[in-house]
């Protein structure tokens, strides 16, 4: 056996091994859903055990996809994004079960301080019931025996119907499906070079529905409930993009002082512009930063200019120090409310903005109407405490998570031990923030060490790609998740403004897991191509010296 026919056999890692993991996943999975069973008895109240056994029985469809690449599509590529993204999945199914099998987790008002309060009870008497001697239980009771059973909190529990139309499991389901159809439809010669030359009619179809739902429809960025708009959009923009990179980017290499001619960069970058205007709409500096960030670095990658990279780190420069004065000024300086506050947030997050404030005097005026009692507009005192209240109130999630990833220490609390339900919404955008309480160092660290091979494996398939359109295309689908993983992770630990965009793969937000799955379907699809494509190439080299 010569080397290079030794070099192609280890090029990628054995689906056997991926198996394994997989595997190795499951049991992961399976240990921590007990562990979460077991930690809500502690607390009182019992976690369905039905809807453990859904969130299992997903495994089975996963290993179905896993195989059905392997043996029916005769998968020659690199399998590696895959496990990651079940590794991601698992993680994130098992934590979204740990905080809606909580009753403190969702519930409003009363029922959430009842729900709290027989969770607290309970662990208080089961201490006592573990830890103190008969004469201390007879001091506090009267009576050794006597100690009070607690009142249990109670959980939901779900029947069969309840979880048939329930999102949490049809969801999964469609975003596997997505995946399936994501490969089959890019790993086609046809469909691809369809894309490439229709890229400028995808991109204005895609803008005109886009721009009308969000107009017209939206409210605060969300569109049908919590569904946001740019999710379904996201890989259609980038298809738009990176097909008119493509055909353009020769002449974009053209340039003086590192700048190409106006009459080429200026019709590009309208184009590039395209999502940008409804996201501003939207107030969604996420996806700004996000979109801004894989459209520059695709630029650089087709051009490849030292002059224009540094002209994009200075564009961001300037857009952070914009944001930076803005949030600084006493005015909205010609910024969303939401962008302002997001900023105002990050740099000042125990310290509120005065009342008058034109960005914040909504919010403070909700609060104080909220409440029922309007303090006297002469006693400042009273307003500077209604107004920190309010402030507290409005940053209750970022506080609330940076508390428990203190908290979490190096291997956390223990799954199902913390108190991650203390922070809104910690199932969507705050995800990681439950992981860091209840799984520490270790389990953060383990999302981060999976996205980052995630987005090796990514660039691995966009670098070995043999035109400019699937490059671009794989690089930007890479971006992606790791740049969204970056903004999410960076605003929740406090490292970058929070954005309100979801960790990939982790967040099980209806549309963005589907859109997560679809995309590593089509990298997927990507790495099966230049696999083929480098054995068609190996057999021609050795049919010709065979001659």
């Amino acid at each position: 056996m010569t080397m290079e026919s030794k070099k192609s056999r280890f090029n990628r890692t054995s689906p056997s091994l991926h198996f394994l993991a997989l595997m190795i996943v499951f049991a992961l999975a399976l240990a921590g859903y007990f562990a979460v069973m077991w930690s809500g008895d502690l607390k009182g109240y019992s976690p369905s055990r039905v809807v453990a056994f859904r969130d299992l029985l997903f495994f089975i469809p996963v290993v179905g996809v896993f195989f059905w690449l392997m043996r029916r599509q005769k998968f020659r590529g690199e399998i590696l994004p895959f496990t990651v993204a079940v590794f991601l999945f698992a993680i994130g199914l098992m934590v979204q079960y740990r905080l809606f099998s909580d009753p403190e987790y969702g519930a409003r008002g009363a029922d959430r301080a009842r729900s709290r309060e027989a969770k607290t009870q309970t662990i208080r008497l089961r201490n006592v019931e573990t830890g103190y001697d008969d004469q201390k239980k007879a001091f506090l009771f009267g009576d050794a025996a006597r100690v009070p059973e607690p009142d249990a909190a109670t959980a939901r529990q779900y029947g069969v119907f309840d979880l048939v139309k329930s999102p949490k499991t049809y969801v999964p389901l469609l975003a596997l499906a997505a995946l399936a159809a994501g490969f089959m439809l890019f790993r086609s010669d046809r469909w691809l070079l369809w894309f490439q030359r229709h890229s400028l009619i995808m991109g204005l179809a895609t803008l005109i529905p886009f721009a009308i739902i969000v107009l017209a429809f939206s409210e605060e960025g969300k569109f049908l409930g919590q569904t946001t708009p740019w999710e379904v959009v996201k890989i259609l923009f980038l298809l738009s993009f990176a097909g008119m990179l493509a055909d353009s980017y020769q002449h974009l290499r053209r340039t003086r002082w590192g700048l190409p001619p106006a009459r080429r960069l200026i019709p590009f970058l309208a184009i590039a512009a395209m999502p940008v205007v409804p996201f501003f709409a939207l107030s969604d500096f996420g996806q700004m930063l996000v979109f801004f960030g894989v459209y520059v670095m695709l630029y650089i990658v087709a051009v490849r200019k030292k002059a224009q990279l540094v002209y994009a780190i200075a564009i961001v420069a300037i857009l952070f120090g914009v944001f930076f004065v803005a949030s600084k000024a006493t005015t909205g300086f010609g910024l969303p409310s939401r962008v302002h506050f997001r900023f105002y947030q990050w740099l000042n997050t125990w310290e509120p903005p005065a009342p008058d404030t034109s960005w914040w005097k909504r919010d403070y005026e909700r609060y104080t109407k909220a409440t029922g009692s309007t303090p006297d507009p002469t006693d400042q005192s009273k307003i500077n405490q209604f107004n920190r209240e309010a402030w507290a109130d409005k940053v209750l999630q970022q506080s609330q998570a940076l508390f428990g990833i203190s908290e979490g220490g190096a291997v956390g609390e223990g799954l199902g031990l913390g108190f991650p339900e203390t922070v809104p919404i910690s199932d969507s955008d705050f995800i990681y923030a439950a992981v860091g309480e209840e799984m520490g160092l270790a389990g953060a660290l383990s999302i981060l060490i999976a996205t980052a091979v995630f987005v090796f494996a990514g660039t691995a398939v966009s670098l070995g790609a043999k035109d400019m359109f699937t490059k671009l295309l794989a690089a930007g689908l890479t971006a992606f998740v790791g740049l969204q993983a970056m903004v999410n992770i960076g605003g929740v630990l406090r490292l970058l403004p929070m954005t309100g965009i979801t960790l990939p793969f982790v967040s099980h937000g209806g549309w963005s897991l589907i859109t997560s799955f679809a995309m590593l379907g089509i990298l997927l699809a990507f790495s099966h191509r230049n696999r083929v494509a480098n054995e068609v190439s190996k057999q021609e080299t050795a049919l010709a010296a065979a001659r």
